[in-house]
């Protein structure tokens, strides 16, 4: 009888019997490594990271172009019951009573008649510095309005503009660059910050909504710096692009638009003049702008169109309302980033070697504040001046008996 022989197993068994013999010891190699990372390594060698100084919180979704930055836990200048909330700061209405109802000014009897009742802080109880501008407001260039003070021509022909720009010379003629820095008073460290580092020949440019304005208006003015204030203008996407509960619009008709102009006006005092919030839809309607050019006009002020609507009929129309004008060339922070920022001054360098000035405007943010800064202090070892945004030949008007003619 034959003895049985086990049969040798075939190569591919074998093969089989190998690969899952390594797979089983890859595993348990494995597994070694990442017990000892998760025992002995250290999280913060995990993966690679980058952090950016730009903000000292996060933004709730992305930071577009001169977007209102709230004071979620920035200390205000006065913390009392006048303003909106930092709650109501996150609504869409921005914190500001509807146009339809009843106007906070009419109800609040703690104003009084003096815009410098508030509760001012304490460290700005002091006489503005020897660079300081001449405290708003100045007798003889304001009246009651509706909704609080209102601008005017002086009965001896002086202009809010004439009075409240911060004074300019250049007798070398050397080539001059403005900067205005705009969406100041909503947060408070940025808006002090640009007060207190930015050079006083920097215009800053200041939100109607925000708490206490006439005291960052006062603070500003105090620093040398002169202001304007900004009038929030129908973007295409309004409202799910809401700016706010004043907003001039290409619906509204003239009336409507005069009286929301007319309270935007109303909330302080000491600017010379008014710049756009946005607007790239109410910028193209003629019709719509028209009106509030006129107000602007027969008030004193002039007006500035920051640059950000390519389509703008403003130049157009302030030269049919003969309202002193002027326009930027570039937003420097278009990209919010130091080198993007640095390049746009470079442009306006060249422009103005070019023309003789140039005109640049930027939103608060803190990467802005620090380049302007920067920037500013080798202005003079280039041989350019920086020149306040009023010196702008196109916002110098001519001065008559009727008030202000602009230049053409």
């Amino acid at each position: 009888m034959a003895a049985k022989r086990k049969l040798p197993p075939s190569p591919l068994q074998t093969g089989l019997n190998h690969a899952a013999l390594s797979l089983l010891a890859f595993g348990g190699i494995v597994g070694v490594i990442a017990l000892s990372i998760q025992l002995m390594g250290k999280e913060d060698h995990a993966s690679p990271k980058q952090i950016v100084g730009l903000f000292s919180e996060e933004p709730r979704q992305a930071v577009g172009l001169k977007e209102r930055l709230s004071d979620s836990d920035a200390h205000h200048p006065s913390d009392d019951e006048h303003g909106p909330t930092l709650a109501e700061m996150d609504e869409p209405s921005l914190g500001i009573s509807d146009p339809g109802t009843a106007d906070p000014h009419e109800t609040d009897d703690s104003h009084g008649d003096d815009p410098h009742e508030d509760d001012t802080p304490s460290e700005y109880a002091q006489a503005p510095s020897a660079a300081g501008l001449p405290r708003a407001p100045i007798e003889g260039l304001y009246e009651a309005g509706a909704y609080g003070k209102m601008p005017i021509i002086a009965a001896d022909g002086r202009t809010p503009f004439d009075v409240y720009k911060r004074p300019f010379s250049n007798p070398a003629g050397r080539p001059t660059i403005s900067i205005v820095i705009g969406g100041l008073g909503l947060n408070s460290r940025v808006t002090q910050a640009a007060i207190d580092e930015l050079p006083p020949g920097v215009t800053l440019s200041f939100v109607p909504y925000s708490k206490n304005l006439q005291t960052w208006i006062d603070k500003a003015r105090a620093a040398g710096h002169e202001v304007m204030i900004e009038f929030p203008m129908e973007p295409y996407d309004y409202p799910n692009n809401d700016t706010g509960p004043y907003t001039l619009l290409t619906t509204a008709n003239a009336s409507e638009n005069r009286r929301r102009a007319e309270w935007l006006l109303s909330q302080a005092t000491g600017y010379y003049g008014v710049t756009n919030y946005q607007g790239a839809k109410y910028a193209t309607d003629a019709r719509a702008v028209s009106p509030v050019f006129e107000m602007l006009k027969e008030r004193g002020l002039v007006f500035m169109h920051d640059g950000s609507a390519p389509r703008s009929v403003f130049e157009t129309v302030a030269k049919s309302e003969a309202l002193p004008f002027a326009e930027a060339s570039r937003v420097v922070d278009a990209d919010p980033s130091g080198a993007a920022i640095d390049e746009q001054l470079l442009y306006l360098e060249a422009i103005a070697l070019q023309r003789g000035y140039a005109l640049g405007t930027g939103f608060a943010f803190p990467i802005t504040v620090d380049q302007i800064r920067d920037w500013s202090s080798t202005l003079d070892s280039k041989g350019y001046v920086l020149a306040p945004a009023s010196a702008l030949p196109r916002a110098q008007p001519e001065l008559g008996s009727s008030g202000v003619r602009s230049q053409g």
